[in-house]
């Protein structure tokens, strides 16, 4: 098995990302406390931290407004990316083809569809259990009567749908005909992705390296579920997190000793770079 415990204390990191659930965030979707810290430490070192999720920009800036001018951001499961305020890169669903995922996921019963858009995310259903995980993910919603009405008033970069019956029997099975030209990531909880294929947090993560000039080996990567394999062989310092899936861990260059409850990302930060937080 690839990996073990810890690398060594090194001075030579550029760029840090980081997944947010199940990783950078506690259970209680909270930064860790000692995050400002961090982020002035790494400062200080002239290092981006770049949170790379499932989230949207918008909904990231919650967390992480104070810091943008600071930071990078990999987004939507990688289907954009950001440099601070700045868009770099974004891909795009034709109108068509947002019309064919709707319809499918309309058929398909119990599954509720949001659409990903530059302006906003964007929902009609109006269950209170399914609005409330909405907010938890996408603060700032945007609750519209038809979903079809608004597909002409936005750029929409990927479909995101919660499942209401079951992930992996019911929504990857329905959308299997999506394949060909989408990928259907698994997103914790209830979600389920629908992406451009071949536009996920890999490829949106090694854009930014070459973009800012930074190599393989001057790259950390803290990630914990199988939506984040692409960012396996990125760079050559992929931790996984303690509580992250067997497979992420199986793959991943390093398991971190502590897991997102214990403040893990940040531990391992402050000890491979000599930070003492």
């Amino acid at each position: 098995m690839p990996q073990c415990a810890q690398m060594e204390e090194s001075d030579l990191i550029r760029l840090i990302a980081a997944d947010m659930d199940g990783t950078l965030l506690d259970s209680r979707k909270r930064l860790p406390e000692n995050f400002p810290a961090l982020m002035e430490a790494l400062s200080t070192r002239d290092i981006l931290f770049v949170p790379a999720s499932g989230r949207s920009y918008l909904s990231l800036m919650s967390h992480f407004d104070r810091y943008k001018s600071r930071m990078g951001f990999v987004c939507d499961n990688g289907c954009s990316v950001y440099l601070g305020e700045e868009p770099l890169r974004m891909a795009q669903i034709p109108v068509s083809e947002l019309r064919r995922i709707l319809d499918l996921a309309f058929a398909m019963g119990g599954m509720y569809p949001g659409l990903c858009g530059q302006k906003g995310f964007y929902v009609q259903h109006r269950d209170e259990s399914f609005l409330e995980l909405v907010g938890r993910y996408f603060p700032g919603y945007v609750l519209v009567d038809s979903l079809y009405d608004i597909l002409e008033d936005d750029i929409y970069c990927k479909v995101s749908c919660s499942d209401r019956v079951d992930v992996d029997t019911h929504g990857l099975v329905g959308f299997s005909c999506l394949t060909d030209r989408y990928d259907l990531l698994p997103s914790g909880e209830t979600w389920l992705d629908i992406a451009p294929k071949g536009e996920n947090k890999g490829r949106a993560l090694r854009f930014l390296m070459e973009k800012l000039g930074v190599a393989p080996d001057e790259t950390m990567v803290f990630i914990d579920y199988v939506n984040d394999m692409s960012l396996i062989g990125v760079c050559d310092n992929v931790y996984a997190m303690k509580n992250g899936h067997p497979d992420i861990k199986a793959a991943a260059n390093y398991v971190t000793e502590k897991t997102n409850d214990e403040n893990g990302v940040v531990y391992t930060i402050s000890k491979v770079l000599g930070l003492g937080l």
